[in-house]
């Protein structure tokens, strides 16, 4: 076999939804970098885009682990692991109020909010944290943050003055809002929303028409929910002086939890962006000869912010193309050869089964890995026939 000139390879993947972890991505393909060249330098780099594995990336950058009080989408109690560094905090919405393993049904959707990071933000608050990234992506609650505002001490009621119940449902019937009794310290607090896309909360392609669905919500809860987030907007709009903000692009993340930093203030940034910072993604790239990236399913979605498109843009900019393993590929042709990559490996295409089996995919990314490398050789060594499938 013909081994490879000396060369330097970055891997830097994002999770497979549900399969495997960033951080057990970057283990096989350096495992599978070195089995084929043990010359070839390798630099790990797994990444995250607000989603869940956010709290893992921000550790391997030196963070520490800490536990606040919160609860999951449906008022269980739970302990929410978040990074922290000085008065700096990372907040993972999907390690509080995400889906995990669950698989709920329409009430369960209609029902869920994101209450529980309101609790972790106001426990962070009041343990002195001032700098607060929330990390949006992964929610199971499409309520447009209401849950968390309410835990934070702003008022929702009905036209009688009760309480809302949670949940996106509820929303229909909000009719009165107060901001009195908000936590103190969010006056002096720094709010970044690392959004992991770029819908808006209402509209066509609002929060609740492009994802709920996959939340547990059938059709007539979706209509439901977008019609409760549409009641809302305006109301709690008006309350905060933020007229427009369920319109703006990242307002509708975690079922519209970005619309709700949007009203105390935050600023939005694209997640993938956020964490690359973080991470030093820019000085451990430039310089190197090849990047692999990857995700479970490469999507339009990728196309509006996800990680590994984000890492191929940036690998662009200092002249490194960029590869990607990914569990399945559903971009069309005029997509793909319009996208950022060099080449993709789909691993369903190679085994359908790896979908469901984390052993089987860990195999086939080994595979993957040394087609690519054997596709997109080192320095002087011409390359072989493109690996895209």
């Amino acid at each position: 076999m013909q081994v490879d000139a000396a060369r330097r390879v970055v891997l830097a993947p994002d999770k497979f939804k549900g399969t495997v972890t960033a951080q057990r991505l970057v283990e096989l393909m350096a495992a599978a970098v070195t089995e084929r060249d043990g010359n070839t330098t390798v630099t790990l780099l797994p990444v995250a885009d607000g989603g869940d594995g956010s709290v893992t990336a921000a550790l391997s950058a030196g963070w520490t682990a800490v536990a606040v009080p919160a609860a999951d989408a449906w008022g269980q109690t739970l302990e929410a692991p978040v990074a922290r560094l000085g008065d700096r905090a990372i907040v993972e919405v999907a390690s509080v109020c995400g889906l995990g393993a669950r698989r709920p049904g329409p009430v369960r959707a209609a029902s869920a909010t994101t209450y529980g990071v309101g609790l972790a933000l106001a426990a962070l608050l009041d343990d002195g944290v001032r700098e607060i990234t929330l990390a949006l992506g992964g929610a199971a609650a499409t309520d447009g943050g209401t849950g968390m505002l309410a835990a934070l001490g702003v008022g929702l009621c009905d036209a009688g003055g009760s309480p809302l119940a949670p949940g996106g449902t509820a929303l229909a019937g909000l009719a009165r809002v107060r901001t009195d009794g908000l936590h103190p310290a969010l006056r002096e607090l720094r709010l970044v929303l690392a959004c992991d896309v770029d819908t808006p909360m209402v509209g066509p392609d609002g929060s609740a028409e492009m994802f709920a669905r996959q939340k547990g919500a059938d059709d007539a809860t979706i209509a439901r929910l977008s019609a409760g987030l549409a009641h809302a907007a305006p109301l709690l709009e008006h309350a905060f002086g933020a007229s427009g903000a369920s319109l703006r692009p990242g307002s509708g993340a975690a079922g519209g939890l970005g619309w709700a930093g949007l009203l105390l203030g935050g600023l939005p940034r694209s997640g993938a962006e956020v964490f690359l910072d973080l991470l030093g993604a820019a000085e451990l790239i430039r310089g190197a000869d090849l990047v692999i990236t990857g995700e479970g399913r490469l999507d339009e979605q990728s196309l509006r912010g996800k990680a590994p498109v984000a890492v191929a843009r940036l690998a662009a900019t200092y002249g490194v193309r960029t590869v990607a393993v990914v569990g399945s590929d559903l971009l069309t042709t005029d997509q793909r050869g319009s996208g950022p990559f060099a080449d993709v490996v789909a691993l369903d295409r190679i085994d359908p089964a790896c979908a469901d089996d984390p052993e089987l995919t860990g195999r086939l990314v080994g595979r993957a890995v040394h087609t690519l490398l054997a596709a997109h050789p080192g320095p002087g060594t011409p390359a072989r026939n493109g690996a895209r499938s």
